[in-house]
């Protein structure tokens, strides 16, 4: 699905930019912030399912990315049936560190304009003012930063998780 997802949000942007009504301009671009995000969950998601078939990693590093709480039961160490909920960011960082420990949070521009789109999401997610007073020139710039950051960390995770780049038709989606 995040392949979906990602050509989506690059669909939506194109539309966008189509428009010279800045109401429908706004849709197109909302619309695609929210599926910018939800390509890099989806991805994150894929990865964790993928691992937990795998043997590239532990059992609690796997119930982490699925989102399945882990503990102790009865004196052993067991993944549990409950839902434990962690943070986009908390994973990805998680698997940027175990699959490309070279890559460098402090200096990495993709992970910075990440952090920034991100809270850019959960802005419009829980507005707090009545109006979307954002000027479409900004939705244009965050939308460039944003999906651009996305790609190249899923391109960064799947050259060192599966040692070759994301599909070149999604790198080609970059602004």
């Amino acid at each position: 699905m995040f392949e979906d997802y990602l050509e989506d949000a690059h669909h939506f942007t194109l539309e966008a930019q189509k428009h010279k009504n800045e109401r429908e301009a706004k849709r197109y671009f909302r619309a695609s912030v929210f599926y910018t995000l939800a390509s890099i969950e989806a991805f994150v998601n894929f990865v964790g399912d993928t691992l937990a078939q795998g043997t590239k990693s532990k059992i609690y590093e796997t119930a982490f990315l699925t989102d399945k709480k882990f503990g102790i039961e009865e004196g052993d160490f067991r993944i549990l049936e409950q839902v434990e909920y962690h943070r986009l960011e908390d994973k990805l960082r998680f698997l940027l560190c175990k699959f490309v420990p070279s890559f460098d949070f402090a200096n990495n521009p993709a992970w910075g304009q990440f952090i920034e789109f991100k809270r850019f999401r959960d802005d419009l997610t829980h507005p707090r003012k009545n109006e979307d007073n954002i000027e479409i020139v900004e939705y244009r710039r965050r939308l460039t930063t944003g999906l651009w950051s996305v790609i190249q960390i899923m391109n960064c995770l799947c050259q060192g998780i599966f040692d070759k780049p994301l599909r070149k038709r999604l790198t080609d989606l970059m602004p």
